[in-house]
């Protein structure tokens, strides 16, 4: 049985403090609007790319936020250099699509004032001497659907992290990671395993000519059929075959990025993962796991240096899509490591493990420990899941006008049938032959409170909504950000002719991120600037939430 940690300091059974401990009110979502497009087709370009060489450049997707010195950065995940859908960098055989851009906090540090006509311009870094759109590199291949997760910074160095989705091949447990086991029934589609370009998809050895078996060496250097580490304790792990593929172990990569050259960064670690493969990240000032008897107040501030209690937080999902109607939830997990100094760092996640008896949290080394965080403040004593099945990424902040975390996720995806997803288009991408039994929820956006950042978190309230796709109205209608077939309007939202693109596809919205420089106190609350990604067209656009007390 839960105990509330509030209860347990009420009766004086723990001398803890922390913010956010007495419970408040919880905060409500008012009104959200568009300000208009980021990046991307309609949006402006910054003046340094646009002169002396024009950049090559045409839209992008993602765009997670972090401040660091005077600047907020945004990572952009596969990037565009036409309306062709060909990748930026060409002159490195198109092996990373993957942007940085910057917004100048000097000239950009008054959201209250943005607007369609008054939208900050951001900087994209651009090859020197060059047309190119720079590329970022992690020291592996980042080509499609490979791309940023998340950057912080320590006021110092600059990190980042990266998708892989690489596997790790097994022939026992004991070559697994991080509390994963192997599955010796598990093979692979697509390049190796251990080939780090390309994609690389779980299959069940025999379901289909394509699945090949994985291979280790063994002693004596012989290949010897094996399979690929999963871990059953994710919440979205079952005993079908898409249950057990879902649940793979993959590679996530750590690194700091290159004084010399900022397109580069180092491969300092690589974080082989399940819970945290769909990852959200945020600096801490100062953060101690509160101790029965250990008065202790965290700072849930941005960190401005690395030292003392300064941490980084990161709250995970095991994918982006689930299917809760036959158990494949995505819950939330937390962890958090040490914010790194420089070079030489350790990469050491401590993972939420569930809350003791006292009511207090504990935290484990293990993945294999974490446990999901509890989903619906509303229901004591239930350990809920999240009853969302597109949450796509997530983004969240510390709001201290609010004394609350704050989650924003969700949204919707595409499901025209294109020739490799014959039945629902890029959901089956993510949701396999049980795409059709996913809860597509009207590509809706929500929020989410709570006082500590292992929950409880508050039932979800809605943000925005795409609409119906069947109807060129409301985001797809004249005016709105998403691409219809049927819309005509002049205003109606475009689309590009990337080779992907198919007959009466519609946009959708994904990947909402919380700019916390822009967060600002507002009539009886706050207004959070949050940019988030539409599929077609495919671009970043802005947008306002009021959040009333």
């Amino acid at each position: 049985m839960r105990i509330d940690i509030r209860n347990a300091l009420l009766l004086g059974c723990v001398a803890v403090a922390f913010i956010g401990a007495e419970a408040t009110a919880e905060p409500r979502v008012g009104n959200t609007s568009v300000i208009g497009p980021f990046t991307g087709p309609q949006a402006k370009l910054h003046p340094d790319n646009v002169s002396p060489l024009p950049i090559e450049y045409y839209g992008t997707d993602l765009g997670f936020s972090y401040g660091h010195q005077g600047q907020v950065r945004f990572l952009f995940g596969d990037t565009i250099a036409n309306d062709k859908g060909e990748p930026i960098q060409a002159s490195t055989a198109k092996r990373y699509d993957d942007m940085i851009g910057s917004v100048d906090l000097a000239q950009w540090n008054r959201p209250e004032t943005f607007s369609k006509d008054n939208i900050p311009l951001i900087k994209l870094l651009q090859n020197p001497n060059s047309r190119e759109t720079a590329a970022l590199d992690p020291g592996h291949p980042l080509e499609l659907f490979k791309t940023p997760l998340g950057g912080f910074s320590n006021g110092e160095r600059e990190f980042g992290v990266f998708f892989t989705y690489k596997p790790k091949a097994c022939a026992a447990d004991s070559d697994c990671l991080n509390g994963s086991t192997c599955d010796t029934g598990v093979g692979y589609v697509g390049p190796a395993w251990n080939d780090e370009e390309g994609l690389t998809f779980g299959c069940v050895d025999g379901s289909s000519p394509y699945c090949n078996a994985s291979t280790l060496n063994d002693a004596a250097g012989k290949p010897t059929d094996s399979g690929l580490c999963i871990d059953r304790s994710a919440s979205n792990y079952g005993a079908t075959p898409l249950g057990r593929t879902g649940a793979l172990s993959v590679k996530n990569l750590i690194g700091m990025r290159d004084l010399q050259d900022p397109r580069k960064y180092s491969r300092d670690h690589e974080w082989y993962t399940s819970k945290f493969m769909n990852p959200s990240i945020r600096t801490v000032s100062a953060f101690q796991p509160p101790q029965a008897g250990k008065a202790f107040e965290p700072d849930y501030r941005p960190a401005q240096k690395a030292g003392g209690d300064t941490r980084v937080f990161i709250w995970g999902r095991p994918h982006f899509i689930g299917v809760n109607k036959i158990g494949r939830t995505l819950s939330q997990y937390f962890a958090y490591v040490d914010l790194p100094a420089g070079p030489g760092y350790a990469w050491k996640p401590q993972y939420f493990a569930g809350l003791g008896a006292d009511g207090l949290p504990t935290f484990s080394p293990n993945e294999a420990d974490a446990k999901p965080v509890d989903m619906d403040a509303s229901k004591p004593g239930v350990q809920a899941a999240d009853e969302y099945d597109i949450v796509n990424q997530t983004s969240l902040a510390w709001v201290p006008q609010l004394s609350k975390w704050v989650m924003f996720f969700g949204g919707g995806v595409v499901t025209t049938p294109l020739p490799a997803f014959p039945n629902c288009g890029i959901l089956e991408l993510f949701a396999g032959a049980d795409c059709k039994l996913v809860n597509l929820d009207n590509g809706t956006f929500r929020m989410r409170t709570a006082d500590n950042p292992w929950g409880p978190w508050s039932p979800a309230q809605p943000l925005i909504a795409e609409g119906d796709p069947a109807v060129p109205k409301g985001q797809f209608g004249p005016g709105g950000m998403l691409h219809h077939p049927d819309c005509k309007d002049p205003s109606c939202a475009p689309i590009d002719q990337a080779p992907e693109r198919v007959a009466g596809e519609v946009g959708y919205f994904y990947a909402p991120n919380i700019v916390e420089q822009w967060i600002r106190p507002a009539g009886d609350g706050v207004d959070i600037i949050w940019n988030a990604s539409t599929w077609a067209p495919y671009r970043v656009i802005l947008l306002r939430t009021h959040i009333s007390r």
